[in-house]
């Protein structure tokens, strides 16, 4: 009896041997190894355009990576609010996020570049200045923070809508109660005689419908999608001012990631960028369309009345100089030459 327990032992131990050294003879090299997994936070909803680049970013990192890394996706602010991003990418609370630009002007005030009125002309524009060398000026920005920018995200450009008369000349802005984004929106209006109005974009269609606000200052899609052209007699095409985000990281996960994964997020994201841009084109001719269809009255500034606005808004871009000094002077100079 004692024989065949000590036979059953040593058999036992032969198959085990035999099992882990298959094992080690048939794995291929690497295939134990976790993939790298990381997580990105994006407040759009999974329909939105851009949400649809991000899902292209995220197959293009599968893709380059030969599926040794996988980015996870959470839309619709799962993770972290817009107004929270910024915080959570430096605090190392997410790998990476989608941020609104803007959402830096407290602690980069030079972000504040593309809000800039009557800066840039057309999305061809945006892409020519960062190419142009202001990417790497605002990276460093970034990378002092604790953030590294992977890629740009286009948004659109921001359009006038009112109930009152068309805007052909600066002249025509005064007196109009108008809707506006930001601080720096607030401050174009103003200059060009409007009372602005900041209010979230969930309360422009009431606020128009209810004649509590002349107009406002919004993008062809947000208005498609928010219904605003119902309640709208006029919209000025005028692409004057941009909003703009990117896809960036905590510096110290990007600083942990091989030179060979640094690669295949960068070759990601620059696929990505260039799609969001042709997506974003596309979206905005489609919205041109519908708000044309709908009855509103479409007024497409000409070259000479559109450097009446920039001349009408001249304080307002010397007052982001003051503030923001030689980058901001800097990158004033480079949006110039690529409009």
């Amino acid at each position: 009896m004692m024989k065949v327990c000590m036979m059953r032992k040593c058999l036992c131990f032969v198959f085990c041997c035999a099992v882990l050294l298959s094992a080690a003879i048939f794995t291929p090299p690497g295939a134990a190894e976790a993939r790298t997994e990381f997580r990105l936070s994006n407040q759009f909803p999974a329909s939105h355009h851009i949400s649809k680049g991000l899902v292209l970013f995220a197959d293009k990192v599968r893709e380059y990576s030969k599926g040794e890394m996988e980015c996870k996706i959470f839309d619709s602010a799962q993770l972290y609010k817009d107004t929270e991003i910024v915080e959570a990418l430096q605090d190392a609370l997410v790998d990476t996020g989608l941020v609104a630009t803007n959402k830096w002007s407290g602690m980069i005030p030079a972000i504040d570049i593309f809000e800039m009125p009557f800066v840039f002309k057309d999305l061809g524009s945006i892409k020519k200045f960062l190419d142009a060398g202001a990417s790497d000026l605002l990276d460093k920005e970034f990378e002092s923070k604790g953030v590294k920018n992977l890629f740009w995200v286009d948004y659109g450009y921001i359009q006038f809508f009112n109930n009152r008369r068309p805007l052909k000349k600066p002249a025509d802005m005064k007196g109009l109660t108008m809707r506006s984004f930001s601080g720096s929106d607030a401050e174009t209006l103003q200059t060009l005689g409007g009372a602005p109005t900041v209010m979230s974009s969930s309360e422009m269609y009431m606020a128009l419908q209810r004649g509590t606000v002349d107009g406002a200052t919004t993008g062809m899609p947000a208005a498609v999608s928010r219904k605003i052209h119902e309640v709208q007699k006029y919209m000025t095409l005028a692409n004057y001012t941009t909003a703009q985000f990117a896809v960036q990281a905590n510096l110290e996960w990007w600083n942990g990631l091989s030179a060979e994964e640094k690669e295949v997020v960068l070759k990601a994201g620059r696929d990505a960028e260039a799609w969001v841009r042709g997506a974003i084109a596309d979206s905005e001719n489609e919205a041109q369309k519908v708000i044309g269809d709908s009855g509103v009255e479409i007024y497409i500034l000409s070259d000479a009345e559109r450097k009446e606005f920039q001349d009408a808004t001249l304080a307002v871009r010397d007052a982001f100089v003051q503030k923001t000094g030689a980058l901001g002077k800097r990158l004033l100079e480079m949006a110039k030459n690529a409009d």
